[in-house]
């Protein structure tokens, strides 16, 4: 009982805060967000599913943290401890710690700040964020320090948890089917990979999805020897999310280029599912 209350006293005192601090700002998108207790007032907003903030306002809330600009390619850079993380407007990811941190909604600037989602940000200071149901309200608590990536910079040295060639050939493959295309065309025929790799009906490597010929050559670069060539930073950045578990969709399997396809079975037998760039992805 005695616990009850005091989780309910705890409540009521985050819900006064709330109205305190709802009273003194216009009716709007904001989020409340608290930081072990205490209220965060910096500048919050709500995308959908996603809580938004300054990064500048929220990393300088850490002692240590130093916050740069960079004019000329829109990045903000923060330099915490032994962590570095850049953000730039327009991305789907932060990197830091040689970490990729997805961002599905992107990074934007608004009123001259640059703005990121709260959850990947405040997991690199080390915290958790719960939402608190039927509520605008974050709750952020210490959770597992970061660990910075032992693949920095698309390095071949991998950690032992992953199969050592799976960044190598995924950011390959992805380079040789999409280039030219968007990131997130990139992430799509990603996503795809790892798709057929969780799926039964495929090999149970990277190598051996990419390089499945049971029923044909499955990808044309495995063909022509543009699997080989170095994949781009943006595809290194895409195979890690991929391999980190981002997914543009649980179903797709399959993806043409109908302009430049030599044989229209994808489009004759499968569902489509979304268009991203010049390709068509289908389940």
């Amino acid at each position: 009982m005695k616990i009850k209350k005091a989780v309910c006293m705890a409540i009521a005192v985050i819900f006064v805060a709330v109205s305190a601090a709802a009273a003194s700002t216009a009716a709007g998108n904001e989020v409340h967000i608290f930081i072990e207790g205490n209220l965060y007032l910096g500048e919050t907003f709500l995308l959908p599913g996603t809580t938004y903030v300054s990064l500048r306002q929220f990393s300088e809330r850490f002692a240590d943290a130093r916050v740069s600009w960079d004019a000329g390619t829109g990045t903000a850079t923060v330099r915490w401890r032994d962590v570095a993380l850049s953000a730039r407007e327009g991305d789907t990811f932060l990197e830091a710690g040689g970490r990729i941190l997805p961002c599905p909604l992107g990074i934007f600037i608004s009123g001259g700040r640059i703005f990121v989602p709260v959850r990947p940000l405040a997991s690199v200071f080390g915290y958790s964020v719960k939402w608190v149901e039927g509520s605008r309200i974050a709750l952020l608590t210490p959770g597992e320090p970061f660990v910075t990536s032992s693949v920095p910079d698309g390095s071949d040295e991998h950690d032992e948890a992953r199969e050592p060639d799976e960044l190598y050939w995924l950011s390959r493959i992805i380079s040789a089917e999409a280039e030219g295309e968007p990131f997130e065309g990139k992430l799509a025929v990603g996503t795809v990979i790892m798709n057929r790799l969780e799926s039964p009906e495929y090999p149970d490597t990277v190598y051996g999805v990419i390089f499945d010929d049971r029923n044909g050559v499955q990808f044309t670069p495995t063909a022509n020897g543009a699997i080989y060539r170095e994949p781009d930073g943006d595809s290194i950045r895409a195979a890690e999310m991929c391999l980190g578990g981002y997914r543009t969709r649980g179903d797709i399997l399959f993806f043409m280029n109908e302009k430049l396809a030599e044989s229209l079975w994808i489009k004759n037998n499968c569902t489509f599912a979304i268009a991203v760039g010049n390709h068509d992805f289908y389940s």
